[in-house]
């Protein structure tokens, strides 16, 4: 039972939804919160579509051919296709917000979120590092920079989402997916590349 419990945790707080996450925190409780609705409508369905849905697909197609063993996809070489076409995926959608001209600010997270992804494809190369922690690292860093630059108080939402990067590297230990080193350097990647992208890059 526990480790359906644990499993159901590693699922749904699966770094594919972080981006998307982020994105939605942005529009909720920054200035862009005053972006009309059907500009913020758009930009979720652009993120959602190259984020969550184009690399979710991928793994019932490649599933089918026995490109991947399994959904969770536990072996490192089998990560690496995968993981650098989510890449694409990532720059697509930093791509078409980049090109129909959304607030600057939108456009560093993406590029962070492209930029923590294909780095971490790299590693993948030689290292196994945790893409979980990496998404809930993105979503720290995210907070952090808008209460640092911004002063936007947001001390519940940063306080839930530091529960949750427990939640999810108990879940990864527990599972035996990673090792502690694995998944501390896949939460420092996330947070570090977001915050100081989005902190001194303009």
């Amino acid at each position: 039972m526990t480790k359906k419990v644990v499993s159901l945790i590693s699922f749904v707080l699966h770094p594919v939804f972080m981006t998307l996450v982020g994105v939605l925190i942005i529009l909720s409780f920054s200035h862009l919160a005053l972006l009309p609705s059907e500009s913020r409508i758009a930009i979720i369905k652009i993120v959602a579509l190259t984020n969550v849905v184009f690399p979710l697909a991928l793994l019932p197609l490649f599933y089918y051919h026995k490109l991947i063993t399994g959904i969770t996809i536990s072996d490192r070489n089998e990560r690496l296709l995968p993981i650098f076409l989510t890449a694409g995926f990532y720059y697509f959608g930093y791509y078409l917000l980049h090109k129909y001209r959304v607030p600057i600010f939108l456009q560093q997270y993406l590029l962070a979120a492209f930029i923590c992804v294909l780095m971490a494809a790299l590693i993948h190369l030689k290292w196994k590092i945790s893409l979980h922690t990496m998404g809930i690292g993105g979503v720290i860093g995210l907070l952090s920079v808008l209460g640092y630059r911004y002063q936007i108080q947001l001390d519940g939402l940063l306080m839930l989402a530091i529960i949750f990067a427990g939640l999810i590297a108990s879940a990864r230990l527990y599972l035996r997916e990673h090792t502690h080193s694995q998944v501390y350097a896949g939460f420092l990647l996330g947070f570090l590349v977001t915050f100081s992208l989005m902190v001194y890059i303009n």
